[in-house]
């Protein structure tokens, strides 16, 4: 048993990958790690995905949180929350250029063990910190909803700042163990240094241990925000369809649709993610790999910086209409540029000629 336990490690990945391969104290590793290491499909679809997710991610979340901060006033904590989601974004989406050149470079990382945990806790905190948001925002959206006057009375801005703090605090806490460890190992024989790719078993004392820390963060940062996110919007949808107010109607139907986007987020970047890494592990144990599936999965996962803005627009009034004014300004100023129709004081669009100011609002809807 000694011998197996000696002979067999653990080598996973907390940011992009999860294997279990023998190592030696010397950085030999097994052929199957060797093959994972030098998979020229992943070696040239990574960075591909990778520079896809930056190229959209970055400056659409550098619009949102320039429209966020700035635009949309007065502050919500629907606001809130998705200011500390966008630049949580932010920052993990301005990294991946890093991440691009490991995989060009086939899977040797050149930037030292500093920059490779920043990276790793980067990619584990937007997504635990993307399904916790998305789960308060459910969670503010039913209380203001359905239990308006306990609402009120709870001070909505001071909540969802302390919310947000917490949030950050029950993500980065189990990241300690990765961030007490040396997250890059030299393979010998590749000559590379890998960045979280083969790890020693050192990190876990025995498979239950590693069962345990994955099992729970699965739990916690999926399985239960999915639970709460459930509860929640089926309690909203059934307090409104029992509303007859007209002014609900609009609430209604962003309602709907921000439920949408939710199951679209959920089914294309958490979902497979979630299925792919049981199954993955489960193989491990038993020296079986879906090792390609498991990185694919893991990619896709980051497409939430791309999906996020969408919840954003959906799921708060003052984003949504600022987001609409400058729509129609850029529409109506196209159609007149020597024409000032914008007003100093208010920013709203001024009527042209007889045409209605309502009627600027149905080019975009």
């Amino acid at each position: 048993m000694m011998s197996h336990s000696q002979d067999l490690t653990l080598s996973w990945s907390s940011r992009r990958y999860a294997e279990l391969s023998a190592i030696t104290p010397k950085g030999n590793v097994t052929n199957t790690t060797i093959e994972m290491l030098q998979s020229s499909m992943l070696q040239i679809t990574l960075p591909i995905l990778f520079s896809i997710i930056f190229s959209i991610s970055v400056p659409l979340n550098c619009v949102s949180l320039w429209f966020l901060w700035w635009y949309s006033r007065p502050w919500t904590p629907i606001i809130m929350f998705s200011i500390n989601l966008t630049i949580a974004d932010l920052l993990y989406s301005m990294l991946l250029p890093f991440q691009i050149i490991y995989h060009l470079k086939k899977n040797n990382w050149l930037f030292g063990d500093a920059l490779c945990r920043v990276i790793t806790v980067l990619f584990y905190g937007n997504m635990h910190c993307s399904m916790l948001t998305m789960m308060s925002i459910s969670i503010e959206r039913y209380l203001g909803i359905v239990h308006p006057l306990h609402y009120k009375a709870m001070r909505p801005i001071r909540t969802s700042i302390l919310t947000c703090i917490v949030i950050w605090a029950l993500v980065l806490l189990p990241l300690i163990p990765l961030m007490k460890h040396n997250l890059t190992i030299h393979v010998q024989q590749l000559s590379i240094i890998t960045c979280f790719d083969v790890l020693p078993q050192n990190m876990f004392s025995g498979k239950k241990h590693f069962i345990a820390y994955f099992g729970s963060k699965t739990f916690f940062f999926f399985f239960l925000p999915l639970i709460v996110m459930g509860f929640c919007y089926i309690s909203i949808i059934r307090t409104l369809l029992h509303s007859s107010s007209t002014q609900l109607r609009e609430s209604k139907r962003h309602t709907v649709h921000l439920i949408i986007v939710l199951l679209v987020v959920l089914s294309i970047c958490y979902l497979p993610h979630i299925v792919i890494s049981a199954v993955h592990y489960a193989y491990s144990f038993h020296n079986k790999s879906i090792y390609v599936e498991y990185k694919l999965s893991l990619v896709m996962n980051s497409f939430n910086c791309c999906f996020d803005p969408l919840v954003y627009y959906f799921g708060s009034k003052e984003f949504r209409r600022k987001i609409q004014e400058k729509l129609c300004r850029c529409v109506v100023g196209s159609f007149s540029e020597n024409t000032p129709i914008f007003s100093e004081h208010d920013m709203q669009i001024t009527p042209i000629g007889n045409v209605p100011k309502k009627q600027c609002w149905n080019i975009i809807n």
